[in-house]
């Protein structure tokens, strides 16, 4: 193998395997692979996915994965890395606002596992293969800015990423139940998590072109929750998220999720997970050491 570091706060490699495989192995954090050239086979978490030029995998701390190459393949990795959301003054400067771009990683890791291998679906490709080009070209030149613009072409990426998971969440219930709605529903409900006012019951049932009461069952008899108690469930997942990958403290965690403060998130964190979200920053940084 060999790897070539083109930033140094978003992670971009590129890198070449030439043998035939990989060892399995985790990252710390969160990757991007894309497939610059070659083939063979992507094994994650025990099931295996054939690549070939211009596929996308989404890996996570939690996947096992490795390559089995039938060719010479180069992949370019997306790496992003815990400073990446680790905020100062001398980077407040040159990067752009980390809050919405973290707000778009949280929906796409809570719901890649709806994506089957490599994530570019439809008519996508191109638009893929120009923007990481573009990203590694970034790494030859010296102008200014080149940071924020690698920034905001991975911000890109991960926007298609998104709408590629969305989509395929919608089409494979559609598939299964062509009039079951409840995976759109769910889908407005993460994507409009920090709107308090879009989420209510009233405005909610609204956009569905539904009544309250008939929403509310609905989505009762479908998931087997309430609404409130999926949206406060989702929200345990991205203190969760936000308490283990972002230097955010639990008042500003509260603030965004519109909790009333941090004691209000840390009561309502208890009952879900059985301790403080202040105990389990603590658990978390003491992994960290």
């Amino acid at each position: 193998m060999n790897s070539t570091h083109i930033y140094t706060d978003v992670k971009i490699f590129t890198k070449t395997i030439t043998s035939n495989s990989s060892k399995s192995h985790k990252h710390n954090y969160f990757e991007l692979i894309y497939v610059l050239e070659g083939k063979g086979v992507h094994m994650i978490n025990k099931n295996y996915y054939d690549f070939s030029k211009g596929n996308l995998f989404l890996l996570t701390p939690e996947d096992v994965h490795n390559f089995e190459v039938t060719t010479r393949t180069t992949f370019c990795i997306i790496d992003f890395t815990e400073s990446f959301f680790v905020e100062n003054s001398k980077k407040k400067s040159e990067k752009a606002d980390l809050s919405e771009f973290f707000k778009k990683l949280e929906y796409v890791f809570h719901n890649h596992h709806n994506a089957r291998g490599s994530i570019i679906a439809g008519n996508d490709e191109k638009i893929y293969e120009v923007l990481i080009n573009k990203l590694i070209d970034e790494e030859g030149i010296n102008r200014q800015y080149k940071h924020i613009i690698a920034q905001n072409i991975v911000f890109l990426l991960l926007h298609l990423v998104a709408r590629n998971i969305q989509e395929n969440i919608i089409i494979h219930s559609q598939l299964n139940n062509p009039k079951n709605k409840i995976y759109e529903i769910i889908t407005y409900i993460q994507q409009n998590i920090y709107e308090k006012d879009l989420i209510k019951m009233k405005p909610l049932a609204a956009h569905f072109n539904k009544s309250p009461d008939h929403l509310g069952r609905y989505f009762k008899r479908e998931t087997g929750k309430t609404i409130k108690n999926y949206i406060n469930d989702y929200k345990i997942e991205l203190i969760k998220t936000r308490l283990k990958y972002s230097n955010l403290s639990i008042s500003e965690i509260a603030d965004e999720l519109n909790f009333t403060d941090g004691s209000h998130l840390n009561k309502i964190f208890k009952k879900a997970y059985g301790k403080t979200a202040y105990q389990f920053k603590e658990d978390i940084d003491q992994i960290k050491g």
